[in-house]
Order: C-alpha cells, then sequence, then structure tokens
C-alpha cells in the first residue's frame, strides 16, 4: 500500500532495536525519512546502516536518554537543523517493570514512570509547536495491552502504560484543530529479545495459550499498523487505543 508517506520526517524514539527498529524500517520503507534514537551510539549506527541498505532512506540517529529534556532538545534541534520540520512522532521509549507492590522500591516506580511516560510527554512537548506551525501531524505512543488489562506482576508498567493512553486520548482534543492526530498502538505478545528475557519456556507456552491466533505477533505486522496511522489513509483516526494482540484483550 502507498502511504504517501514520501518525505515526510519521522522520529522514533527507542528506535535502534526491537518494536522501534521495525517502526522505522517500516516508516523508511513507504519513503519517510526518519530520525531514531538510543542509549547506544554503536547501536543506532549498526540499525542505520541496515535501514539505509534496505530502504535507501535518509536516517539521522542520536544517541541520548529521552527521559531528560537537555537530551530531547538537542535531538530535536539536529532533527531541524538537518530537515527543517517534523511531520510524525512515534514514542516508543519503553519498560516493563515485574514486580509486586511489596517487593518494588520508589526507584522501581520512579524509573517505569520516567522511562514509559515523562519521556513520551518531554518528546511531545517540544515537537508540538512544529506540528502546529504547519498544521499537520502524527503523533503515536506505544502503549502495551497491560494498560488496558492489567497484567500479573506488573503493577508499575500497568499503571504507567494507562496513564500513557490517558495522555493520547486527552492530548487528541487538544491537538485536533490543528489537524495533529494523536493515537495510541498497544502491542499483545510481540515477538522480542525483551520478551525471550521475560518468559520462561513453560510461561510462554502459557501465554500463547491465551492467545486466540495461537502464537506470538511479529513485529512488522506491528510496525505496519504503526505506519498506517501515521498516513493520510488514517485522516479520520485520532484519540483511539489500538490493540494488536492477536485477540488476546478479553473486554470489548
Amino acid at each position: 500500500m502507498n502511504l504517501d508517506l514520501e518525505n515526510k520526517i519521522a522520529v522514533v524514539t527507542g528506535g535502534s532495536a526491537g518494536l522501534g527498529k521495525a517502526i522505522a524500517l517500516s516508516l523508511a520503507g513507504e519513503g519517510a525519512r526518519v530520525a531514531i534514537s538510543g542509549r547506544r551510539q554503536d547501536l543506532l549506527e549498526q540499525t542505520a546502516i541496515e535501514l539505509r541498505r534496505e530502504t535507501q532512506a535518509q536516517i539521522l540517529t542520536f544517541a541520548g536518554d529521552m527521559t531528560q529534556i537537555e537530551s530531547v532538545t538537542e535531538f530535536v534541534k539536529r532533527i531541524v537543523d538537518e530537515w527543517e520540520t517534523i511531520h510524525i512522532l512515534v514514542n516508543n521509549v519503553g519498560q516493563a517493570t515485574r514486580g509486586h507492590l511489596e517487593t518494588l522500591c520508589r526507584k522501581d516506580w520512579q524509573n517505569t514512570f520516567d522511562t514509559n511516560l515523562l519521556s513520551a510527554i518531554h518528546c511531545t512537548g517540544q515537537i508540538t509547536p512544529i506540528m502546529k506551525n504547519q498544521k499537520w501531524g502524527r503523533i503515536i505512543y506505544i502503549s502495551a495491552l497491560s494498560g488496558k488489562e492489567p497484567g500479573g506482576e506488573l503493577i508499575a508498567s500497568n499503571v504507567v502504560k494507562s496513564g500513557l493512553i490517558s495522555f493520547s486520548k486527552t492530548l487528541s482534543r487538544e491537538l485536533a484543530p490543528d489537524n495533529i492526530l494523536v493515537n495510541c498502538v498497544s502491542p499483545g505478545l510481540i515477538e522480542s529479545p525483551q520478551n525471550d528475557r521475560y518468559f520462561t519456556p513453560s510461561e510462554r507456552n502459557e501465554a500463547i495459550g491465551n492467545i486466540p491466533l495461537r502464537r506470538f505477533g511479529d513485529q512488522n505486522e506491528f510496525a505496519d499498523v504503526v505506519a498506517f496511522l501515521c498516513s493520510e489513509r488514517a485522516s479520520y483516526v485520532t484519540g483511539v487505543n489500538l490493540l494488536v494482540d492477536g485477540g488476546a484483550s478479553r473486554g470489548v
């Protein structure tokens, strides 16, 4: 499908690996110029080489911590200096914090909040003025199924991912008059190194048994949904939390 993303400028935070890398690949494959951030410069450069080789797209990298406003400001400035504007923001930085109320310390809660929600707030605050000025923008937040239906042993992540969904919904109403569409995409169980570490083999089999499609999702399946929401093909979609979970959600 032609998503009409040629020459659009896209930002993908946490874009050096996993879902972020897959999203960057999908956007670049549709013709967008893509800026990716991550904490490790070596991994970013390796990813950039792969993206350029596979898509021939222009790729910009930035090594920094998106929970720190100074890093976000520098990242945005570098993109605007290079490409003049920003059309698409995909807030993908995140982490799953495993534990119960009595096992999590204050630092666990703070890190979960900073990584999943504060980073998105920082990036959104820096980039929305640019989108308002051009009267066009797409903002996507990567939440999780657990933000809608709380998962076991994920109390901190459940709370913060729910907050991200609420932030997205609220912001969608604020930014609609400026033709800026804001949506959440919430993955269920997607094949990833993080999930390989998170699940034991027996836990993985049990999890698959609770998914109607009887498998984990593929990263590219997820990324293509995000790319669609970034395009003109989704020009009347804003304020939604779209689950990409193989039918695992039990709610209506």
